[in-house]
């Protein structure tokens, strides 16, 4: 993996239902930046705007990081990436980017990424609460035709209320 000093912005495409991801989200914007990093929930519309061919990546399993030159980078070297955005980390990106240590780093990153939402509930509760505040507060979908339940289905949890 190569890091390249000249790499002007970095896209990253995070869970933004994840109090794990979120929180590494806000660490990372108060950071100082070596090149500007934009992020997106990867759930959201501006996501596939900006990136339409995000999904065939499968973003929900592990991060993605687009790079101004156009690579494209998941798991521990999309964790790499965002490390090398900012001016205090570079050098363990740098460390970490080597073929040595990076088979290592992407161990970690599967291990964290198959246990996100359990960790996040654990660690990040106060995230994960926050999260579910926001979504609750956003303004429903006015269907005209079928939001409803099917009427099967509404007759069955008739009859099993009766």
């Amino acid at each position: 993996m190569k890091l390249d000093e000249e790499v002007e912005w970095v896209e990253v495409y995070y869970d933004g239902k994840c109090g794990m991801c979120c929180t590494f989200h806000e660490w990372i914007n108060a950071q100082e930046r070596a090149n500007e990093i934009r992020f997106f929930p990867y759930q959201g519309v501006e996501a596939q705007q900006h990136f339409p061919e995000l999904h065939s990546l499968d973003p929900a399993r592990e991060m993605v990081v687009r790079t101004a030159n156009g690579g494209i980078y998941r798991a521990a070297e999309a964790w790499v990436w965002c490390l090398w955005s900012c001016v205090k980390y570079r050098g363990l990106a740098e460390k970490f980017s080597h073929p040595r240590l990076l088979p290592q780093v992407q161990k970690l990153c599967h291990l964290l990424a198959a246990n996100r939402i359990t960790l996040s509930k654990v660690f990040f509760r106060g995230k994960m609460k926050q999260v579910t505040e926001q979504l609750h507060q956003m303004p429903g979908i006015d269907c005209a035709e079928g939001c409803a339940l099917p009427q099967t289905i509404d007759n069955e949890r008739e009859q099993k209320d009766v």
